[in-house]
């Protein structure tokens, strides 16, 4: 099944666009897992964003921490509140909430929007995002975020806004907390992970499922350099602020160890069973497919450097790791 041929056009997208109702509907899918110390803020900025009717769906993945106890104690009786409580521990952030895009039901929502557990959001984190949609006729949206630590400090995670040929194969879209779609985006992508499951299981990352697949189908990707919303940072956090030491001496670990390799070529093949046609994306990933060899590895960075990330550092990263056999 192709599901691109399915996917409205720009055209169409632009045309529906008007259509959008002064109070839009916006499904917030929100995975929970020992949240108890920071959810209920975090569900009191969602239930309070300005100029939008929200429902959240809540799934929670058997925590062990009286996350259930206060959803039922805090939350009890609000009919923009659902959850959903597995029986068995799906065993990552990114499978439960895979779980929770087969199981939301967006058919009454305008739009769909990710959440952590543990962060603020800005009282216009979802109008601001609605109107960015809105006025480019984007199909999904990501923004800047304000990470905060206990000690007071803060720093702001931009966006680059450059896309590269084939980003989508090495990174996401940012944050995934900030993510905002169309729901007739997001039953496209339903469909495809019901017609998929064993390979989108592949790739860890939930949210950089949804920017692969929104690349693959060649529909436009709004980044916002506004700040959305507060991104706590304690030692729970799976990822957390890209900057520091010991951030980046992880992220060179997770090369040197083969499983960042092995994510991108999760996100080469759900490229390719979504009928991506780039062709410097598809060139890309016939030369990781490659023995190492020098010639190969010099071919490689050159096409990593031109097309592989968004942000210069990130991309020279890329080079480095080809050029030692680690991509």
């Amino acid at each position: 099944m192709e599901v691109s041929k399915t996917l409205p056009g720009s055209h169409d997208i632009c045309a529906a666009v008007k259509d959008v109702p002064s109070r839009p509907k916006v499904l917030v899918l929100l995975a929970t897992y020992n949240g108890a110390l920071w959810l209920g803020e975090q569900l009191v900025s969602i239930l309070s964003q300005q100029d939008v009717d929200v429902h959240v769906l809540v799934g929670d993945d058997v925590s062990k921490d009286g996350t259930l106890l206060l959803l039922e104690d805090k939350f009890a009786g609000r009919v923009s509140i659902e959850l959903m409580g597995w029986s068995v521990s799906s065993g990552s952030a990114g499978a439960n909430f895979r779980r929770l895009y087969l199981a939301a039901d967006v058919t009454s929502f305008d739009y769909v929007a990710l959440a952590d557990q543990d962060d603020i959001w800005l009282g216009d984190k979802l109008s601001n995002a609605i109107a960015c949609l809105e006025h480019s006729g984007s199909v999904a949206y990501s923004s800047a975020v304000e990470a905060f630590w206990a000690d007071g400090r803060t720093k702001i995670l931009g966006q680059n806004k450059t896309i590269r040929a084939a980003d989508f194969l090495f990174e996401g879209a940012g944050q995934g907390c900030t993510f905002v779609i169309r729901s007739a985006i997001f039953v496209q992508i339903q469909q495809f992970c019901r017609h998929h499951r064993i390979d989108i299981e592949a790739l860890h990352y939930h949210d950089w499922l949804i920017y692969i697949l929104v690349r693959a189908w060649q529909l436009p990707w709004y980044f916002d350099a506004q700040v959305g919303m507060r991104y706590r940072q304690h030692a729970g956090n799976e990822i957390g602020s890209r900057g520091g030491y010991f951030a980046v001496q992880k992220r060179v670990q997770l090369i040197r160890s083969g499983w960042y390799r092995r994510q991108v070529d999760a996100a080469a093949t759900i490229y390719r069973l979504a009928a991506g046609n780039d062709t410097k994306a598809l060139r890309l990933i016939t030369l990781l497919s490659h023995q190492q060899a020098i010639g190969r590895s010099f071919r490689l960075s050159y096409l990593l450097f031109r097309g592989g990330r968004r942000r210069l550092i990130d991309r020279l990263v890329l080079v480095v790791s080809a050029m030692c056999g680690w991509l």
